[in-house]
């Protein structure tokens, strides 16, 4: 789900983020967003310096339960506060991920060149089928993160709708293109 993009149909696209302008402190506004968070019963988070960690409460989290960093700062050359937010899954579903993605592309890559001077030499094709392998691997692994995706998308849409809320009841909301 592209939100701050023209084209909204990138496929790619496993951690969404957009950006928001605001005319408010950001001080002010962090404080009042930590504040929102304790109000609303259906979100949780905690804040440390300039970001705030929004995410589903422990009882309604289930394993593809996004998690969205909100970062509250002033820009340098301009006359609004920007408000950055990236969601993504929890930290230890997209480190498995990479991990995923990491063995499998080394596994494939080592095996592959393996199998290449195994058949440049002997002409034995027996690892050769690693390479295709691979290739199904890493279209499964990224298949199944955005199911994940799918699957925490009313969570996800929960939680951008709290961070507009809970900013426009301090100033007026913009979102800005990127």
């Amino acid at each position: 789900m592209a939100f701050n993009k023209l084209n909204h149909n990138v496929l790619g696209e496993i951690r969404p983020r957009f950006k928001l302008k605001i005319n408010h402190n950001p001080e002010n506004a962090l404080e009042h967003v930590t504040q929102s968070l304790m109000k609303d019963k259906f979100v949780a988070g905690e804040r440390d310096r300039s970001l705030i960690f929004v995410r589903t409460p422990k009882h309604l989290q289930h394993y593809w339960s996004p998690v969205m960093t909100v970062r509250i700062e002033q820009e340098e050359y301009d006359d609004y506060v920007t408000v950055s937010c990236l969601i993504g899954p929890n930290q230890t579903v997209w480190t498995l991920f990479i991990f995923m993605y990491a063995m499998i592309f080394l596994g494939s890559t080592f095996a592959g060149i393996y199998g290449l001077v195994k058949y440049m030499n002997y002409d034995d094709m027996s690892w050769l089928w690693v390479i295709p392998t691979g290739i199904i691997c890493t279209v499964s692994i990224f298949f199944v993160s955005k199911f994940g995706q799918n699957k925490g998308r009313d969570q996800m849409l929960y939680l951008v709708s709290f961070i507009y809320h809970a900013l426009d009841e301090i100033t007026e909301v913009e979102r800005l293109k990127e």
